[in-house]
């Protein structure tokens, strides 16, 4: 059985999908470099959002299978070690999928339109 720890769960403000898969879940609000080969010592996947997680530590982790990023970043996990070693590591899928296009969309017709300055004028009184 999978031993699932969530290092710093309140570092996510979001409804996390538990896997359906057989598994113990643990989680912790933050984490502090001195705890975390403690709460990782059982692990099989570790998931994380800000907490560096090493070489020199994941090396201390041989159970360690999957390293599940909360977020869009990889640079607190040590990929190369990673990829040396066969441990996987993911990180959140479609994240912004509509978010973000509809933003540029929103920005091009806000320049083409020249919304700012429009808005500025009728600020000023024109």
């Amino acid at each position: 059985m999978h031993r699932i720890v969530f290092l710093e769960r309140d570092s996510i403000r979001a409804d996390v999908r538990r896997p359906d898969f057989a598994h113990v879940w643990e989680e912790y609000p933050l984490s502090a470099p001195a705890e975390i080969y403690e709460r990782l010592k059982d692990a099989s996947i570790a998931i994380t959002n800000k907490v560096q997680l090493r070489g020199e530590l994941l090396e201390r982790l041989p159970q360690l299978k999957l390293i599940a990023g909360a977020a869009t970043g990889t640079d607190n996990i040590d990929l190369a070690w990673c990829r040396a070693h066969g441990l996987a590591v993911t990180n959140i899928r479609g994240y912004a999928v509509h978010a973000v296009p509809e933003h540029v969309m929103t920005l091009m017709l806000a320049l083409r339109r020249q919304i700012l300055a429009y808005r500025a004028d009728l600020a000023a009184g024109k």
